[in-house]
């Protein structure tokens, strides 16, 4: 018997048209997921961004030199892997990442004379859990909440300014290289250009940050996809190296105030991806029987023939 003739099928049509609208509704979205739950979906992709880096430097905000500006920093590429069940989903993107705030440098009289720029690269591998917002054929808009293993590729802090007179705080040290004169309400400097001030050996090979944010998946079709993420991620350590913070703390004078340091980011990234969908294989159970529901088991007291 075909499946649209059997009595059983057409009572269930029947049932379902007799529903008013919004009962329909109700019942094909409470049993849209249980359809989804035999499909699931993995991803490979690219992706690139940008990030917008703050440095809280407690140190560096008392100091009258320095004054954060507005820094952008590159995510040139990365990789990405990622499993979606429905409800939830798993997302690794392992990438090279750019961060480190840049600083304006004042004079006396305020003005700005300079930058001073911190800057870090990091090879980069987060673990992101997802949580689905929505479960649509074409688009999941999840949020994301992902654990960074940071390793540092390289590190420095440079000094650029012209010849001026810059305020250095009681407890800094003023170098003793010609140029260098201070006098009763500043100290005189010479131009400088890109001057390494704290170096790579100043800083820990390794971070562990945490992020939280959202993640958006576009299916073109069934193989291909696009997808955008935006997270606020936090540094857990004082990136530098503790021997370098216990000179700041204890020698007075020091190249520096002494000062916590997190390294903060906002992320925001764009990328394509490899679609691959893996569904439940469907078996149908069989009973023995032909369409005419005839038996072919041969009977037990019978002998075969030849």
């Amino acid at each position: 018997m075909n499946l649209l003739t059997r009595p059983s099928t057409l009572r269930l049509a029947v049932f379902f048209s007799t529903l008013p609208t919004p009962w329909l509704l109700a019942m094909i979205l409470l049993t849209a997921p249980v359809c989804l739950q035999a499909q699931r979906v993995e991803s490979f992709g690219v992706f690139g961004g940008l990030n917008f880096p703050f440095t809280v430097d407690l140190g560096l905000n008392n100091d009258p030199r320095y004054y954060g500006q507005f820094t952008v920093r590159a995510t040139p590429v990365g990789f990405s892997y990622g499993y979606d069940h429905v409800g939830y989903g798993f997302l690794i993107t392992p990438s090279m990442v750019k961060i480190g705030q840049k600083f304006n440098i004042r004079n006396t009289a305020g003005g700005e004379v300079g930058k001073r720029d911190v800057q870090m690269t990091y090879f980069t591998v987060p673990v992101a859990l997802k949580l689905h917002l929505n479960d649509l054929a074409f688009f999941r808009l999840s949020a994301v909440a992902s654990v960074h293993f940071d390793y540092l590729l390289s590190g420095k802090e440079t000094i650029t300014h012209t010849a001026s007179k810059l305020r250095y705080p009681e407890g800094v040290i003023v170098p003793s290289e010609p140029g260098y004169d201070q006098v009763y309400d500043g100290v005189f400097v010479p131009e400088v250009n890109n001057q390494v001030y704290v170096g790579k050996d100043q800083f820990n090979a390794f971070q562990i940050s945490a992020g939280i944010g959202f993640h958006s998946d576009f299916d073109f079709n069934d193989n291909w996809g696009m997808n955008f993420d935006g997270r606020a991620i936090f540094g857990i350590f004082d990136p530098r190296k503790s021997s370098y913070i216990n000179d700041l703390k204890n020698t007075s004078p020091a190249t520096d105030l002494y000062g916590q340091r997190r390294e903060v980011y906002l992320a925001a990234s764009v990328g394509f991806a490899r679609i691959i969908q893996i569904k439940e294989k469907f078996r149908a159970k069989s009973s023995g029987r032909g369409s005419g529901g005839t038996s072919y088991r041969q009977p037990r007291n019978k002998k075969p023939k030849g």
